[in-house]
Formats: C-alpha cells, structure tokens, sequence
C-alpha cells in the first residue's frame, strides 16, 4: 500500500509539471514580423481578378527567427526589391521588426496620378516588463496627389482618395490580448474604381508583455534562540537532577 502511495503521489507530480509547463508555454510574450502581404478582389478593366499572397518573408518567435524574399512582385499590386523580417525572443520579452525596400505601388498609380513609390519602409515593436512598444519609419516617399508624409509620423495618419483607396501610415492596433500589431504602410481599396482588399507592407506583433514579478524581500536572519537551563539539571553539572530516581 505504501508503494502505491508513492508512486500515486509522484504520477500526480509528474501531471502538476506537466501542466505547469504547458501553462509557461501558452503565457510566453510573443512575436511575429512580415515583409508584406496582399489580398483583394479587383476590377482591372472591368474584368474582376483575386489575389492572395498571404504574409510574405515572415517570421515568428517559434520560428523561423529571419526571413527574406528579393524581388517581390504581389500581383503587380505592389513591387519590392526586397522583404525582410526577424523576431528575437527572450526572457519574458521580444522583439521583431520587418522592412521593404524600393516599393512601389501600380495599384494607387490612377487616384495618385503616377504610380507612388517609397525607398523603403520599416516598422518594429518590443514587448518587456508589462510594456509593449511600437513606431515604424518611411524614407524616400513620393506619392503623388494622395499627399505627401515626413519620414517619421504619428501613428494611424491616413490620406487617400474618398470611396477609391485609403493608406494609413504608421498604423498601431492595440489587440484585445494586450498584444501591439505595427504596420509602417496599410493601403485599403474601398470597393470602388480599384475594387476591393488590403494591402500591408513591413508589419510585426508583438506582446502581450508580462510584468516582472517582484523579487522577494531578503529573509532577515533568524533570531538566535536563548535556551534558559533551571538550577540543578544535568546540563548545569552538578548530576543533582540525573542522581533521582
């Protein structure tokens, strides 16, 4: 009976461990990054055409850490020389970024009045110690009669074309999760002249941020015990108390 005890009680530790080590997995701060991605349905001529990509040069903290895709063409929506993405995981934390380089976008070239373009663009977020962080960054922009944007702006800044095509520049979603998803450029088609979909270039997610538990205080030293010894016991010497009985 006894060894069925023991191993009853070492199965019901071995469970504990197990689930607590499922619970660790599933509370990890997290993160995912891409280069770019493209989905709509269009009206190129009258003639309807689908497209999805799906993320493109993606990464995540459970793998792969990188990415990359040169020469990327997204259904002629949208052309990049090059797509990149990373995610570093660490102890309760990570960070992710994702870049596209030489972009243009043939999509927004009837309400631009010329087909826009973007030496690059980037976008980056950091989760640690309960604080999830994001910002990304246009450089070389030039996007004709949609307006023009600092390489740097505040975050969801939109311009576009009423009912045609709408970018937001710099978009910041805070998820129901905690978790923070940045995308430097989101271009959304409205159902009109260009049909309709969603285009997002140089997107990452990170979070949600766990807080650091406190450190616990240091354990004073414990008090030295006094022992008090009444006259006449045996430690005393004398042998009066061990002579009785």
């Amino acid at each position: 009976m006894r060894t069925t005890l023991l191993r009853a009680g070492s199965l019901a530790a071995a469970v504990l461990a197990g689930s607590t080590g499922v619970a660790a997995a599933d509370d990890a701060v997290t993160g995912s990054a891409f280069g770019a991605s493209a989905g709509a349905s269009l009206v190129p001529g009258g003639k309807a055409a689908t497209l999805d990509t799906g993320p493109l040069a993606a990464s995540s903290s459970r793998g792969p850490a990188t990415a990359s895709v040169a020469d990327a063409p997204l259904g002629g929506l949208v052309t990049a020389k090059a797509l990149t993405s990373s995610v570093v995981p660490g102890a309760d934390s990570v960070a992710a970024k994702a870049a596209a380089a030489e972009v243009t976008l043939p999509l927004l070239g009837p309400a631009a009045g010329r087909v826009p373009s973007i030496r690059l663009v980037s976008a980056r977020c950091a989760a640690a110690d309960g604080r999830v962080t994001g910002s990304s960054d246009l450089a070389g922009a030039t996007l004709g009669r949609l307006g023009t944007l600092p390489a740097a702006t505040a975050p969801n800044q939109r311009l576009g074309v009423p009912g045609v095509a709408e970018v937001i520049v710099n978009e910041q979603l805070q998820r129901y999760d905690g978790s923070l998803e940045v995308t430097a450029l989101h271009v959304k088609l409205l159902g009109g002249e260009l049909g309709r979909g969603d285009v997002k270039l140089a997107s990452v997610v990170c979070g949600p941020a766990k807080e650091r538990a406190p450190e616990a205080p240091p354990r004073p030293d414990a008090p030295r015990q006094v022992v008090v010894v009444p006259a006449g016991a045996p430690q005393t010497g004398d042998g009066s108390l061990a002579a009785e009985g």
